[in-house]
């Protein structure tokens, strides 16, 4: 499969992945627009061991996810990205939904972030605009919380 080719059968659904999160067209047309730049210079490096569209929505994710740290928004974990790549498993971290649902939304974003994206904890607490002891301690009740259920 060539660049037009995908280019031609994902970008909208990349594009409507991302304009469920950033809610503004123009943001998410420019995302989106990183994401096949992205797609473009590294298809060489793409293993056939996942499908492509995986590989894409992780750019995508990232790609968004960059934006709101840049933009200091905070950010807005919906249902789209809690169904990782229509329940994919992406580097081989699968999330159980219902336990996520549990969470606080803040709870719930601090593990995404730290435990589907690999995000350090400082690294989060720069995105949140919040304290590293505070980052912390949200994270390990939230994955205490986990383990009681």
């Amino acid at each position: 499969m060539d660049f037009d080719e995908i280019y031609d059968e994902y970008f909208d659904r990349v594009y409507y992945k991302i304009l469920s999160s950033v809610k503004n067209p123009e943001d998410a047309e420019d995302i989106a627009q990183e994401v096949f730049i992205s797609v473009y210079k590294n298809l060489h490096k793409f293993r056939a061991d996942s499908k492509i569209y995986t590989w894409i929505y992780r750019i995508a994710i990232n790609k968004t996810y960059d934006f709101f740290r840049k933009k200091k928004i905070d950010l807005e974990l919906n249902e789209e990205i809690l169904n990782i790549a229509d329940n994919e498993d992406l580097n081989g971290s699968m999330i159980v939904e219902e336990n996520l649902k549990k969470l606080s939304k803040e709870e719930r974003e601090i593990v995404v972030l730290k435990d589907v994206y690999g995000y350090k904890l400082r690294e989060i607490s720069k995105m949140k605009d919040r304290n590293i002891s505070t980052i912390k301690s949200i994270y390990y009740k939230a994955l205490k919380s986990l383990e009681e259920d």
